[in-house]
């Protein structure tokens, strides 16, 4: 008897082992594809970073050695250029657990210093002997940055670190991994320190004062680091602070909480909340996402719903970004129809279970006000009529915006296409002129 119930159990047995193993074979292929995506992109931003820091110091040096005042102002407009395209390679780095602030700062400010001496009459207002001096400054200092950064990606080259490695290393805090990636961009870090000796004048040191102003202005009393704790236990709907690592730190101009958590193994939250008022600046949930199940609607959905659930007021979903298993939406407030562009929120939402994954706010955080002044002076035929006839218009609405000065401006933004290619155009609603010009990207094209 027992031998006929073996002989019919052992190939059910069999089967279900084959199949466990194959489930087992297909889940650790998926995950090895999904950490060699992730590799490649953290090998090519690096690079990229590379790239462009070499281009920014080379369009300095040719700057110092021009004569004409017209290549002289196409010159600082290509370091501009450059030195946000090596902001953007820096972001999409695994270093948001490490501060790397101050070399962020550094090229933010060269790229407002050089974008103000670029876009101005360089024929009425030449360069003066104090912004030549600086110039020389900041070739000196990026060119040491290069340097440091040939010597990071030579080891990365040579030693074929990973930076998936780095990742697991700065989340893990761990002593035992080669942190040489690490070590050397705390070194670059160090060295662009030094660009605080240099007079920025009056425009760039305004709008840094600005910033360290907003954070200042928060509302809320200083959070400690038990309030950190409970604020993201709050926001995950978990009953206790069980668990939770929180750590004090500078970021930028501001300070914050970083707080971990892991509810288990090879799953990770992290935030940061600022330590006046605490709210919540940045989140990431870091685990497998698998294949996905869940319509970009019903992941948005589940992105108002967080947004909700955290007490914002009304926000308006104005574009996605469809990335491998998830999708990031951002979100702006609206207030009497109009567009608040400081204050945007982006939202990251998996497609295999609805489930948020990342959230960014910082923007809104430090850029909301309750009121503000929505009411034109002039209509939108009008505004419409400083807009290049060539555009073909598709949309139109009112909306705040920063200025090239830094400055919250009322205008009326229109969209539409120059041939094949997507532009917005933003008019000043009280006076017609015509303030900004962006062509759209393609990511910022999608809209549901």
């Amino acid at each position: 008897m027992y031998r006929r119930i073996a002989a019919i159990l052992f190939p059910v047995a069999l089967v279900f082992v084959i199949g466990l193993g194959f489930w087992g074979y297909q889940e650790n292929q998926d995950k090895n594809s999904l950490l060699i995506k992730t590799e490649n992109q953290y090998q090519r931003a690096f690079h990229d970073l590379n790239y462009h820091m070499d281009k920014l110091q080379d369009e300095l040096g040719k700057a110092l050695a021009l004569n004409t005042r017209r290549q002289l102002s196409t010159c600082m407009t290509n370091v501009w250029r450059l030195s946000y395209s090596a902001q953007n390679d820096l972001a999409q780095l695994p270093l948001t657990l490490m501060p790397f602030e101050k070399t962020e700062s550094f090229l933010a400010r060269i790229g407002d210093y050089t974008y103000r001496v670029g876009v101005r009459d360089l024929d009425q207002e030449p360069l003066t002997d104090r912004e030549y001096q600086n110039l020389r400054k900041l070739y000196k200092r990026a060119n040491t940055i290069q340097r440091d950064l040939q010597k990071v990606q030579n080891q990365v080259l040579t030693r074929q670190l990973r930076w998936m490695d780095v990742e697991m290393a700065l989340a893990s805090e761990d002593k035992q991994m080669d942190n040489s990636i690490i070590d050397g961009f705390k070194e670059v870090d160090k060295l662009a320190e030094g660009y605080e000796e240099l007079d920025w004048g009056p425009t760039i040191n305004n709008m840094e004062a600005t910033r360290r102003v907003k954070h200042n202005q928060l509302k809320g009393k200083m959070a400690s680091p038990e309030d950190a704790k409970e604020k993201v236990a709050d926001v995950l709907d978990l009953p206790d602070t069980n668990g939770m690592d929180v750590v004090k730190n500078q970021k930028g101009n501001y300070e914050t909480y970083s707080v971990r958590y892991q509810p288990n193994r090879g799953e990770d939250y992290y935030f940061d909340l600022t330590s006046k008022g605490n709210y919540v600046v940045w989140m990431m949930h870091d685990r497998t996402v698998n294949e996905r199940k869940v319509k970009l609607e019903e992941a948005q959905a589940k992105a108002i719903q967080f947004l909700d659930e955290l007490g914002y007021p009304e926000m308006e979903a104005t574009a996605y970004d469809d990335v491998g298993n998830t999708a990031a939406f951002t979100f702006v407030r609206k207030q009497d129809g109009a567009l608040i562009y400081p204050e945007t929120v982006v939202v990251k939402v998996a497609l295999d279970n609805a489930e948020v994954m990342g959230y960014q706010a910082e923007n809104y955080v430090f850029n909301f006000k309750e009121e503000r002044d929505t009411e034109p002076s002039i209509t939108e035929g009008e505004a419409r009529k400083n807009v290049n006839p060539r555009l073909k218009l598709k949309d139109s609405g009112l909306a705040v915006i920063f200025n090239d000065e830094g400055q919250e401006t009322l205008c009326y933004e229109f969209q539409g296409n120059l041939g094949k290619s997507p532009y917005r155009v933003f008019i000043n609603a009280k006076n017609g002129d015509e303030e900004k010009v962006e062509k759209i990207k393609e990511a910022d094209q999608n809209r549901l």
